[in-house]
């Protein structure tokens, strides 16, 4: 029995990268407005997307590993070589899709790091407004220094 061919489940495999494209487009809506609610509500979705991605190209490398090619990307291109038409044609679909959704992740991936970089200054401000360890004392004076811990003697 020949086994099925490596681009048997191409247009699924597309399909579910074009879901995690559209869910890093709703992210980017999110960070770009500083909805951290927001961005956190769809972590779950993303790693059922991520998951399912994995296991279409764990699937399509054991089938170019059963056909003799090496289980990965370059295994594929060299399939590809000798594969139909409509296979080529779905691979360079499903590769179109990956490069806008890597694109998106990696502006996303900018986005994040703003914002952290936004509130690291708003926390370092918040720190130095009110002393130099930020703390105040019982009676809210703004010179408090905490005890220091026992020394451990040994």
């Amino acid at each position: 029995m020949d086994t099925p061919s490596p681009a048997a489940e191409l247009s699924e495999e597309a399909a579910a990268m074009r879901a995690l494209s559209d869910l890093l487009g709703r992210e980017q809506a999110c960070l770009s407005a500083g909805d951290a609610d927001g961005c956190a509500a769809l972590l779950e979705e993303k790693a059922v997307l991520v998951a399912a991605m994995a296991g279409h190209a764990s699937l399509r490398h054991r089938r170019l590993a059963e056909k003799g090619f090496p289980a990965d990307e370059q295994g594929m291109r060299y399939w590809l070589a000798t594969a139909p038409p409509a296979a080529c044609a779905a691979w360079d679909a499903l590769m179109a899709v990956t490069r806008e959704a890597h694109e998106l992740n990696r502006v996303n991936g900018v986005l994040l790091g703003q914002l952290a970089a936004r509130n690291r200054r708003a926390l370092e401000a918040l720190g130095a407004a009110g002393s130099a360890t930020g703390l105040y004392g019982p009676a809210g004076q703004a010179d408090y220094a905490p005890p220091r811990a026992a020394r451990v003697v040994g």
